[in-house]
């Protein structure tokens, strides 16, 4: 990616950030917006489709903008990889706005498509039932955790199997939804969590947001990544081996006369 500059990479960013709002939450809003019309009792069978949704879309995006930007498409990666010094922290800044402007916009498309049924069907915003703060901390905390580790160990140590990660980060993030979504709807992604509370606010269903758990859902999911970051930089350590005796320097030898 040296030769793509960084303003092609923050587009990249944006688009694939914007797909993944439009593909994942949008899902979600036209799941609901169904089971409202038809009555159907949400279950594990629409939860799986909404997350089979997250994991198609962003097999899609790593494999069509992975060789411009990284496809990082959401900020607690974006920040690992910087801690980590696998991302200049010059980028770090422009990945961010780029990421939560296509969050937004990708909020924003939902309504678009599903008109006002989709925004009371919620349009992709999350919650956790109030007073159980702690449970849903550690179920994003958890969720992205795993999430930025397979990053780590798929898709930036050369010594993983090639090719791989563009199902493998996608298939732990299928897995972490069914598990997470039902205490926290599985945000895993400061930028696909608040851009359609955003959304919303801006058209004009933003009564009864909950913008006092934010800080929940923001705290949990970039101390996930910095602490995925950290965690692998030990696991994957690798131990300097000391030379063969047979390939070290000879030594000098000093003759008297």
């Amino acid at each position: 990616m040296a030769d793509v500059t960084l303003s092609r990479k923050l587009v990249a960013e944006f688009i694939g950030t914007f797909a993944l709002v439009l593909g994942g939450p949008g899902t979600a809003a036209a799941t609901f917006m169904i089971a409202k019309t038809t009555g159907v009792q949400f279950s594990m069978a629409q939860l799986g489709i909404i997350s089979f949704a997250f994991m198609m879309v962003i097999i899609a995006m790593i494999y069509a903008i992975g060789h411009i930007s990284g496809c990082h498409i959401n900020p607690a990666v974006t920040l690992a990889l910087a801690a980590a010094r696998k991302t200049p922290w010059s980028d770090v800044p422009g990945y961010l706005v780029a990421q939560f402007a296509g969050g937004i916009a990708g909020a924003l498309a939902i309504w678009g498509v599903l008109g006002k049924p989709g925004v009371d069907a919620g349009l992709g915003v999350l919650s956790y039932a109030p007073g159980n703060t702690g449970h849903a901390f550690f179920a994003e905390l958890i969720g992205t955790f795993l999430l930025v580790f397979v990053v780590f160990g798929t898709a930036t140590d050369g010594r993983a199997t090639p090719g791989w990660y563009g199902l493998a980060i996608p298939s732990v993030v299928f897995a972490v939804i069914t598990v997470v979504a039902p205490v926290t709807g599985a945000a895993l992604n400061p930028a696909r969590y608040i851009g359609p509370m955003i959304a919303r606010a801006v058209v004009g269903g933003g009564k009864g947001l909950l913008w006092q758990q934010v800080p929940t859902y923001f705290v949990a999911t970039f101390l996930a990544g910095l602490l995925a970051a950290a965690t692998y930089a030990w696991l994957g350590a690798v131990r300097a081996t000391p030379a063969p005796a047979a390939a070290a320097a000879p030594e000098r030898v000093t003759v008297a006369s």
